[in-house]
């Protein structure tokens, strides 16, 4: 398989017109279930939308519109729903869960689709457990900036389907992670899902945590923040690249954060019960 080098003009278009993400998670009927017949209170719906990628970037974006007089300023799904209104968010789930209908299903297949929820849920997921011992961040916005690290990684998967193919087969080839792949092929997803957080107005934290979770000293700004989800990250990547547990980059980043041996080697243990509540919440949604 052989493509030109990516035009990056080209690129910016076709992301420039992403309007929204297709849910990740498993049976629409199921979900549809859900959300209409279980969900009665903001907490249950809050609950839902933190599941999935797609629905917390749609839920995010819709609430900083200009419409909401909010642009930039809410970081949390709960803020977002008050924002938008109970009913409203619950509408736009709907609406949101259903345009999966309309996705190609040869564009992402089940077993990739499984494997971006899985990822991201687990980020979330240890980014909130690390963030319990940090009281310069909640952990309901630590769960939200875990859930939407990789948001143009699954646009890549989607929109830019061709490129995101030749990256995946010549990572495999190279036996190295996806993210040093796209970095030696000229075209990453902290790029992409930078040019759409910027795009959909989401906050300032969010847009740095999305083009620098692989690079933390590379921002500009909420440096703690971007390396908390870069260790998180780690922890959910640590089954295929235990490595990243101890290498000095991470321990650097922990010593940064105070996080002392016992609490991280706790993370680690924590991030395989998550693994196993993830298998679990995927099968509930098949």
């Amino acid at each position: 398989m052989y493509l030109a080098p990516p035009d990056y003009e080209e690129i910016r278009y076709r992301v420039a017109r992403i309007k929204e993400l297709p849910p990740l998670m498993g049976s629409l009927a199921r979900f549809l279930e859900i959300i209409y017949d279980q969900i009665e209170s903001q907490e249950e719906l809050e609950d839902l939308i933190e599941y999935d990628l797609a629905l917390s970037a749609r839920i995010m974006c819709h609430a900083n519109s200009s419409c909401y007089g909010m642009r930039g300023k809410v970081d949390t799904i709960a803020q977002a729903i008050e924002t938008i209104g109970f009913q409203n968010a619950k509408s736009l789930c709907a609406c949101t869960v259903l345009t999966q209908l309309y996705v190609d299903k040869d564009t992402l297949d089940p077993d990739e689709r499984e494997l971006f929820w899985k990822h991201n849920f687990a980020t979330a997921i240890m980014a909130r457990e690390i963030a319990r011992q940090r009281p310069w961040i909640s952990v309901e916005k630590a769960y939200v900036l875990g859930m939407l690290h990789d948001l143009g990684r699954l646009a890549i998967a989607m929109y830019l389907a061709d490129h995101y193919k030749l990256i995946f087969t010549l990572g495999q080839k190279r036996s190295i992670p996806t993210w040093f792949t796209e970095c030696q092929y000229g075209l990453t997803h902290t790029a992409i899902g930078k040019w759409m957080a910027v795009r959909w107005a989401y906050p300032e934290v969010v847009q740095r945590v999305i083009e620098f979770h692989h690079a933390p000293y590379q921002s500009p700004s909420f440096k703690f923040e971007v390396k908390l989800i870069f260790l998180a990250n780690a922890l959910a990547n640590s089954k295929a690249y235990p490595e990243y547990l101890t290498d000095e980059l991470t321990l650097s980043f922990l010593r940064e954060l105070y996080i002392p041996e016992e609490e991280w080697q706790q993370s680690i243990e924590k991030v395989k019960e998550v693994w196993l509540q993830s298998d679990a919440m995927w099968s509930l949604f098949k």
